[in-house]
């Protein structure tokens, strides 16, 4: 997959909505002005072109490319930055908060003329705007299109059952019918997290997936529709955007990454709106400081070295990570720039 940055500005960000936002502060000091804030066509049309010159890339661009932010709905060229990226791939998705007071908001009516152009949209579930601004919304959404992706961030074991019972609640005002495969996965996750939370709340995050079995994250739904739900702990982020080791819901457990790059499998490549490239599925990469190239500046043939070149970085940067854990040092910035809590 390719998850690409679209846009750097967030208005739940700049709402202070978000307590630990890990995108925003970094993504911030890579822009030296509001103008930068957003993709352009232009640039997106060379990042394209590039990709389909870099072998790595394009196949992971046909697998998927998801659009993000920032709120990728901001930028107001999105319909037509979505259009030139679908020529790359016929699974072009766009993930947003969905956090928009009118079906007249211009970001409403953006999303909307995605899923016209078979886009998929996909959501973060938001319980202080869920009533008022995502509920109606949402309503619309699963009539336009045949898919939905929910992330649930929770910060503990409660806040993660509220968020399941609300999606619980608004299925059951849907097609029941259609829906029954969503609901009986709900179901199925609320009784088993449920149970956890009563027979051990402070449990660790070991605990917390036993619990949960060989539970799916996704179903089926009569006439195709497909839907799943990411379980995502929260972390405290500092105002610079550098993420704790431990998550909130799971203190007694430092939270580590295992990294494909290293190994010499790409996965994911995160590229921002700068071109610049980092291999990884989580969003926290923003701080990691080997580059796999630039997709605005450098020729394939750069890009295709610095793959080569970033690897051994992280290689070398990912084993005195595991030494620093090992040692109690876990939390240490090793030289090589990558996160603490990748291995």
């Amino acid at each position: 997959m390719l998850s690409i940055f679209v846009e750097a500005n967030c208005n739940r960000y700049v709402r202070d909505e978000c307590r630990f936002c890990h995108v925003y502060p970094p993504l911030a000091n890579h822009l030296h002005s509001r103008e930068d804030w957003h993709m352009t066509p232009d640039d997106a049309q060379l990042m394209t072109d590039k990709i389909r010159s870099i072998a790595p890339l394009k196949d992971l661009a046909k697998k998927e490319i998801n659009l993000t932010g920032g709120e990728a709905s901001q930028n107001p060229y999105i319909v037509e930055i979505f259009k030139i990226f679908k020529t790359l791939s016929t699974n072009v998705r766009l993930h947003t908060n969905l956090d928009i007071n009118s079906e007249k908001s211009k970001r409403w009516e953006r999303l909307v003329e995605i899923t016209k152009l078979r886009g998929r949209i996909d959501i973060t579930l938001y319980p202080t705007v869920w009533e008022s601004r995502q509920k109606p919304l949402l309503e619309k959404i699963i009539q336009l299109q045949n898919g939905l992706i929910v992330n649930l961030i929770y910060e503990s074991l409660g806040d993660l059952l509220k968020q399941i019972n609300i999606l619980t609640d608004f299925f059951k005002g849907q097609d029941r019918q259609r829906f029954a495969p969503v609901l009986e996965l709900l179901s199925q996750f609320h009784g088993r997290l449920k149970k956890t939370i009563e027979e051990n709340p402070d449990c660790r995050e070991d605990d917390f997936l036993d619990g949960m079995g060989d539970l799916e994250n996704y179903v089926s739904c009569p006439g195709g529709f497909i839907f799943a739900v990411n379980a995502i702990p929260s972390f405290y982020v500092s105002p610079e955007g550098i993420r704790d080791m431990t998550s909130l819901p799971f203190p007694k457990d430092i939270y580590m990454l295992e990294c494909t790059a290293i190994r010499g499998v790409i996965e994911i490549m995160t590229i921002l709106q700068t071109g610049e490239m980092t291999p990884c599925c989580d969003v926290g990469n923003l701080k990691c400081q080997p580059k796999f190239g630039n997709l605005l500046v450098d020729s394939p043939e750069v890009v295709l070295q610095k793959f080569e070149e970033s690897q051994k970085l992280m290689a070398s940067g990912a084993l005195k990570n595991k030494a620093n854990i090992k040692n109690n040092k876990a939390g240490e910035w090793v030289e090589e720039g990558i996160p603490p809590y990748c291995v």
